[in-house]
């Protein structure tokens, strides 16, 4: 007998340390994320000192986007931006997410001037773009075609209406416009189109009096040719919707509306060579700029007919369509006070969330609850389809025969014009008293009582046994204590080191206040090493960035445009000591009288500036 609880708990105590390291192992596999991809590019490479171009940077591979900074140096001034987006794609179960982030930039000067990299840090990893070069030349000077990297979303010029010219439209086309109340209508919204480069649904139509179902659509729906007044058109299905009305006379199915990403070929003086360019492949957003245009479709106007009443049964409860039933229960013979489940299953085509079964006629003996309702709608075939099991649980309170009659479902077919009905299956029960066993109950033992008896029998072991220590237990084991402090560690430190990591991505707050200590330091280091070489002027910016910065970061405001009255103003309301306020407004001072007004402040007064900042960020660091 200790034998065999020995064995038992050393196998115990090895699934428990495997299960222990399994656990480790997830864990810490998920404080490290895989690998993201960073790529940087602008619209145009080759433009003049009057236009304005596209710089994009576009992360790859993760859903907490990291925070990428404005591309620096002084060839390029900043227009607008930045300005961002984010996408999810889910393909083939495979899920991929972007991040895009652009800035308008204007040049500065002529010639061949480089956008910087943008260098960001994820996951305790530094990124880095790749340069870009870019020919500025003079207004008046022919610049060569444009040259595109990849077409980006600010070149598209944006313009809504509500009815459309030849070139592009969407069409809803009914299955039919005179139907009963609860018939389905199919409506399918074409796009006819010559030049779309996507489509995105702004809106799906408003239609009151109507129930709607939405069959499943495709991101990439298949493209076919029609010619349409003598005009030759792509068309693509993007959407199919199934109308069900639920009142009667003329009904509105108002307009789908939708952004469509039209490619505009570049305007060209008219020449020998028309012809030639007027190809299909000079019509790709390579050649020519975007714009975006809605349309819309038009409205749709439906008769609907009241259901009629001639040969209306008196059970019936709305249904349209074509339906058939089932019904099942788990056992005809049972015992006074046992609890029956019978299933009624409706299933068919039409609107299933408007079947209803009609009242049930149960006997008096037996104790009905309250059905289960399970409705499952299926969207998939060329008409909306599905079924609805209604689950009884039935307790016969009497001993005797009992007979469940068949359940009549009436709906209306309106293909047909009729009235249908469909009828389910009669049970029969018998019901024992309850002091009444089954043979299978009183002869023989039970399950249990077979396991028992075979725990009592005991064989003889001949082999030499090996003693262990009797009440001996896991827990008693000092290595078992050893193991389990140093995964609780391990997995409450890989815990708090992810908390930090995805807070310092996800929280800019958070990530600039713990940061913004490290930052001053750097800066006021970079300060004294262009001070030490002789740039005075290197010095004080450096040194003016490093105080602002560390300000600005410590109490969450922005960085640009923040003068020494604004600081002054935030300083006092976190109650910091007015003279500190007025060393800071001082040193500001200084620093910026040196900036604007260059030799005024000697290389013994720059000194002593560096350590008044030093002192400065030290006194703030205990305060804010």
């Amino acid at each position: 007998m200790k034998i065999k609880n020995s064995i038992a708990d050393r196998f115990i105590s090895t699934s428990v340390i495997f299960r222990q390291f399994l656990l480790l192992i997830i864990l810490v596999s998920f404080s490290f994320a895989k690998d993201i991809k960073v790529s940087a590019y602008v619209d145009r490479t080759k433009v003049t000192t009057e236009d304005i171009i596209t710089f994009t940077v576009e992360v790859e591979g993760t859903t907490d986007f990291p925070n990428v900074s404005t591309p620096g140096g002084t060839d390029f001034v900043v227009i607008s931006g930045p300005s961002q987006s984010s996408s999810i794609q889910i393909i083939n179960g495979a899920m991929t997410a972007s991040k895009t982030v652009k800035w308008r930039l204007a040049p500065t000067r002529t010639g061949k001037l480089e956008i910087k990299p943008v260098v960001f840090k994820y996951r305790r990893k530094t990124y880095r773009t790749n340069p870009i070069v870019v020919t500025v030349t003079d207004k008046g000077k022919t610049i060569p075609p444009g040259q595109r990297s990849r077409p980006t979303q600010d070149s598209k010029q944006k313009s809504v209406r509500s009815k459309t010219d030849s070139e592009l439209y969407l069409k809803a086309v009914p299955s039919k416009t005179t139907v009963y109340r609860g018939e389905e209508i199919d409506v399918s919204f074409d796009l006819y189109y010559k030049n779309v480069k996507t489509f995105s649904r702004k809106k799906l139509p408003d239609a009151q009096g109507f129930w709607i179902e939405e069959f499943p659509t495709k991101s990439n729906p298949a493209v076919t040719t029609e010619v349409v007044n003598s005009i030759v058109y792509k068309k693509a299905s993007i959407q199919r919707l199934a109308f069900f009305p639920t009142k009667t006379g003329e009904l509105t199915i108002d307009p789908m509306i939708i952004d469509c990403e039209v490619m505009v070929p570049r305007q060209r003086r008219r020449s020998l060579f028309d012809d030639f360019f007027d190809d299909s492949f000079f019509k790709d957003s390579f050649f020519g700029s975007t714009r975006v245009i809605t349309v819309a479709s038009r409205q749709i106007k439906v008769n609907v007919k009241p259901l009629p009443e001639e040969g209306k049964p008196s059970n019936f409860s709305g249904a349209v369509g074509k339906y058939s039933i089932q019904s099942s229960i788990d056992t005809l013979v049972t015992t006074q006070d046992q609890a029956l489940t019978l299933k009624y299953k409706i299933s068919g085509i039409g609107n299933i969330n408007a079947v209803k079964l009609p009242e049930l006629d149960f006997p008096k003996s037996v104790e009905v609850f309250e059905p289960k309702i399970e409705r499952k709608i299926n969207n998939k075939k060329n008409k909306i389809q599905g079924s609805v099991v209604y689950e009884y649980v039935l307790i016969p309170r009497r001993a005797g025969d009992i007979t469940i009659p068949a359940l009549s479902f009436s709906y209306f077919n309106p293909s047909q014009e009729k009235y249908r009905r469909a009828v389910s299956k009669v049970f029969n029960i018998k019901v024992h008293h309850q002091e009444k066993l089954f043979a299978s109950q009183s002869l023989g033992q039970r399950k249990e009582e077979i396991s028992l008896l075979g725990e009592d029998i005991r064989f003889i072991s001949r082999e030499n046994p090996k003693w262990y220590r009797a009440n001996l237990s896991i827990f008693s084991e000092t290595w078992f204590w050893i193991t389990n402090t140093f995964v609780l560690i391990i997995v409450f430190g890989a815990v708090g080191f992810r908390w930090w990591t995805e807070k310092m991505e996800t929280n800019v707050a958070f990530a600039r206040r713990r940061r913004a200590w490290t930052n001053a330091q750097k800066g006021l280091k970079e300060a004294e090493k262009v001070l030490n070489v002789g740039a005075k002027e290197a010095f004080v910016t450096h040194l003016d960035h490093a105080i602002i910065s560390y300000i600005s970061d410590r109490l969450a405001l922005a960085v640009s445009g923040i003068g020494p009255q604004e600081i002054e103003a935030k300083l006092k309301e976190e109650n910091v000591d007015s003279k500190i306020i007025k060393n800071i407004d001082s040193v500001l001072k200084r620093i910026g009288l040196e900036r604007f007004s260059p030799g005024v402040i000697s290389e013994s007064e720059c000194k002593s500036l560096l350590e008044e900042s030093k002192n400065i960020i030290s006194g703030l660091s205990k305060v804010i």
